[in-house]
């Protein structure tokens, strides 16, 4: 290992830190049964070859982690979504900020990011007073306080995947913007617009929140993918049963 060297994003080199390694794999193995840090650290450094970019440090962890996934040790899907999960913070990080050591930017942040780059419809947040300015239509500082990150540890690698392949908002460099919490919350809010009252809005999206971020109810593709945008048809086929005499 103290013959590796990698590449960062800036373009130098420097020793491969096994530290942070150690970090990552202590975090994502925390509290799961019959997996192994020590293992997954050991069957990645297979993966390790001088010269590789930081970013193959990542893919090699949850390649390993996929890799023993097994019927027998199905928790080792936990792991490669944590693992996932982390890369996904540091990217969606590099490009929106936030507070450092926190994974969410705070959900203002993130809505004006994605209505700049006309990724997120800004019909469900702002509206214009009489006098053309801007007034939010939640109250994003609650909102905000109300997302729970942790909720994220409950996707298995299948399915956070899938989340990142289909769902989350990207920009047009196929970069994510949207982390899942964002868009549950975004999607919440996005069905909530029409009530009433700000305290109905505010109280329907929590509720909605809740049901879809804890995985009671998954909505359907179209929902998912087309709530919080400017295309936002919501329109789905569903199942039902009937009698049949014949």
């Amino acid at each position: 290992m103290s013959n590796i060297n990698i590449r960062k994003r800036a373009g130098h080199t420097e020793p491969l830190d096994i530290t942070k390694i150690r970090k990552m794999t202590t975090e994502s193995t925390d509290g799961l049964e019959g997996v192994s840090q020590s293992d997954l650290e050991l069957d990645a450094q297979i993966k390790f070859i001088n010269g590789m970019n930081s970013s193959d440090i990542q893919d090699a962890l949850i390649k390993t982690a996929v890799e023993k996934i097994d019927i027998d040790v199905p928790n080792w899907t936990f792991v490669a979504a944590r693992l996932f999960l982390y890369d996904l913070y540091n990217k969606v990080g590099r490009i929106i900020g936030g507070e450092k050591g926190k994974p969410y930017s705070h959900l203002r942040t993130y809505l004006e990011y994605g209505i700049k780059l006309n990724r997120i419809t800004p019909t469900f947040v702002f509206e214009k007073d009489s006098d053309g300015n801007l007034v939010e239509l939640f109250d994003l500082d609650q909102l905000s306080d109300y997302i729970k990150p942790e909720r994220d540890l409950q996707f298995n690698y299948l399915g956070i995947k899938a989340a990142y392949d289909k769902y989350l908002i990207k920009d047009h460099q196929g970069n994510p913007i949207e982390l899942p919490q964002q868009m549950f919350m975004a999607i919440a809010m996005f069905l909530a617009q029409h009530e009433e009252t700000l305290e109905l809005k505010m109280e329907r999206a929590k509720e909605f929140y809740d049901t879809i971020s804890t995985f009671d109810v998954m909505l359907a593709t179209p929902t998912l993918s087309g709530a919080r945008k400017n295309r936002n048809q919501l329109a789905s086929c569903y199942i039902g049963a009937s009698g049949d005499n014949i």
